[in-house]
């Protein structure tokens, strides 16, 4: 899911920052994993919550002066981040449904918030699913910049990373330069992707 909302991101020419919140809930210490393999990348990550504090002042620093779109799964917390850096914004929040232990909306709409003369941010209802729009097979790569070096090199210049001969992304994935991870979530966002797509 991370994945296709930073394609979403890369194909807008987004600055994207990854947050991994609710750390304070958090068993097995898995967030450092997912942060490490995101920031090799090259993607600024944030481990946050609203309980402990963590990453409160670092998202502000991040929000602060730019235009922001907070997005995400329903019940990760983005109205409860927000209200927490900005507590006059009174956003209301959801709790977690003990029935399906998803998210319950509250934000319901979109809404752009001005926070300061050069601040804004725009809280989002969470989402359930999300599929790529408008992206042609041959360009989905273009949107995971770890294959960029590589994939200058395939001998096709249309290549997808995934049948073709001469593929230097694939080699990459082989000698382990590129995350196997990221790779598998390349390959079903790929899958998703309808051929007979007008553009």
């Amino acid at each position: 899911m991370i994945d296709r909302f930073i394609v979403a991101g890369e194909s807008s020419h987004l600055n994207i920052v990854i947050i991994i919140n609710k750390i304070d809930l958090e068993e097995e210490n898995i967030s450092e994993e997912w942060a490490s393999l995101y920031r090799e990348i090259g993607y600024k990550v944030i481990l946050s919550s609203k309980v402990s504090g963590d990453g409160i002042e670092e998202l502000k620093n991040e929000i602060i002066g730019n235009k922001n779109i907070f997005w995400g799964h329903s019940g990760v917390g983005k109205s409860s981040l927000l209200n927490k850096i900005f507590p006059g914004l009174n956003l209301e929040i959801g709790e977690i449904s003990s029935f399906t232990d998803k998210g319950t909306h509250k934000t319901v709409t979109s809404k752009m918030i001005k926070i300061a003369s050069d601040t804004y941010v725009i809280d989002t209802p969470g989402v359930r699913e999300i599929d790529p729009f408008g992206i042609k097979k041959k360009d989905l790569g273009h949107y995971f910049i770890e294959f960029k070096p590589f994939a200058e090199n395939c001998r096709f210049n249309t290549c997808t990373h995934y049948h073709e001969p001469g593929c230097e992304v694939v080699k990459a994935v082989e000698n382990n330069e590129i995350s196997e991870v990221r790779y598998d979530s390349y390959l079903r966002i790929l899958k998703t992707i309808e051929e007979d797509i007008i553009y």
